[in-house]
């Protein structure tokens, strides 16, 4: 009897030790190892080039653009034609930075995406062609790439009219390249695998780790925010595959912090689920200043010796709009607050201002991140 009442404490404690990893996950959404880290020696490599886009309508590089010129010369040169730089004032062809992810265990003869970009002063690379082109990473040629570009946009101009949509001097060739020499990946761990977590957790980490333990019988240690290091058992010493295959989908509840991303350019704002308000009044209302300007003439007396003088006249309109006021509780959620902030009409502007003097009031609980 004594000796379970000095076990108890010992119980509670790990009992409580274990609701700290796994007791807080309860209903939140599960994701794979997979997702959530990778294998470190195993990654990509990035393949540029520079290349040539044909068939362009008008929209290609000017002559004005000499580099692209010169470029443009030294490529036809290498199919047999000798053109100077000076000739070639056709718009028909641009100038494109090409780049490719080269994936880890591609192998030769693999295809892949190819992503192009002008340079010079194109308008559209929009029903272009991808002339060949080598990438490279470093001194060698790892992938030749060619085909036709697809834009997702577009852009027509007629005199001084121009319509567009989307970016159409950015475009990619749909398994445009083919591999003509593969990289080597050593996956020769030894004894031990390392993960990598793609974003850096130390609750994630650990979590990790416990899960793996308890899946495998041990050897998972949690190092950091970002890196697991889990040994691999000796039935898996001689196949290290299958022991990565199984891990890799072992299912673990991620954490994160807090976070509100805002970005300005396009007034997107994202609330992650964890962001927590305090009590908070907030008013919103909006000063509105017009000017309008006009121009008048002053003409003399007939026979007068004065003279014709233009002048302006302004006026000034100030409106000031009605501020709209909301009070929020501390057990307010995101989607109260953006209810809210809809009720007053408050437009993606206004809530990415509101947003910012809530944190520097101190009552938005999260990281407030500006792209």
């Amino acid at each position: 009897m004594n000796r379970a009442r000095k076990l108890a404490p010992i119980l509670l404690v790990l009992c409580l030790l274990s609701s700290l990893v796994l007791g807080q996950t309860e209903g939140q959404p599960e994701a794979r190892i997979k997702e959530l880290a990778g294998i470190v020696g195993v990654r990509s490599n990035v393949l540029t080039g520079l290349g040539v886009v044909v068939g362009l309508n008008g929209t290609g590089d000017s002559s004005r653009y000499v580099a692209g010129s010169a470029i443009m010369a030294a490529t036809l040169q290498k199919y047999g034609l000798e053109i100077s730089s000076r000739d070639l004032a056709s718009r028909n062809i641009a100038v494109v930075t090409v780049t490719a992810v080269l994936p880890p265990f591609a192998r030769e003869g693999d295809m892949i995406d190819v992503q192009v970009a002008s340079i010079g002063d194109a308008k559209s690379l929009q029903g272009g062609y991808l002339m060949l082109t080598p990438l490279l990473a470093g001194d060698a040629i790892y992938a030749l790439a060619q085909g036709s570009v697809s834009t997702g946009g577009y852009s027509v101009s007629s005199g001084s009219s121009l319509s567009s949509r989307n970016q159409s001097v950015v475009g990619r060739v749909p398994n445009g390249a083919i591999v003509e020499q593969s990289v080597d990946v050593n996956y020769d761990f030894g004894d031990t695998i390392t993960l990598s977590l793609f974003n850096k957790d130390f609750t994630t980490a650990s979590r990790i780790a416990y899960v793996i333990n308890e899946s495998v019988g041990g050897g998972a240690v949690s190092k950091d925010a970002g890196t697991v290091e889990v040994r691999i058992p000796e039935a898996y010493r001689d196949d290290p595959v299958a022991f990565v295959s199984l891990i890799e989908n072992l299912r673990v509840v991620p954490d994160s912090v807090a976070k509100v991303v805002i970005n300005e350019r396009t007034g997107t704002v994202v609330f992650g689920e964890d962001v927590k308000i305090s009590s908070v009044a907030v008013a919103s209302g909006g000063l509105k200043v017009e000017v309008r300007a006009q121009t008048n003439v002053s003409q003399p007396l007939p026979l007068s010796d004065g003279q014709t003088v233009a002048y302006q006249n302004s006026d000034i309109f100030a409106e000031e709009e009605t501020a709209g006021t909301f009070v929020l509780e501390s057990t307010t959620s995101v989607g109260d607050l953006v209810e809210a902030l809809n009720a007053i009409g408050a437009t993606p502007r206004d809530i990415i201002s509101i947003l910012q003097a809530m944190k520097e009031a101190g009552a938005l609980h999260g990281v407030l991140e500006i792209m």
